[in-house]
């Protein structure tokens, strides 16, 4: 009876060496993925291009939100 190996591809990431320290990622945003199939890495990288937007997004709503606190100040 043949046993299908399962191969996971370890994806490097995660902060520089010099970058300053912030908060730690919470354990539901690391998963790992099973790697060697063409559909599946599109899918990953599909969902790491959704992530990244959210993120843009967020970050330019903080943006925003500091400006409007800064314009009220003065």
């Amino acid at each position: 009876m043949e046993v299908l190996r399962t191969r996971f591809v370890l994806l490097l990431g995660g902060r520089a060496p010099s970058a300053a320290a912030g908060r730690p990622r919470a354990a539901g945003t690391l998963r790992v993925i099973e790697g060697g199939h063409t559909a599946e890495l599109e899918l990953v990288l599909a969902e790491a291009i959704d992530a990244a937007r959210q993120m843009r997004q967020e970050i330019e709503r903080r943006i925003a939100s500091a400006l409007e606190a800064f314009e009220d100040r003065g």
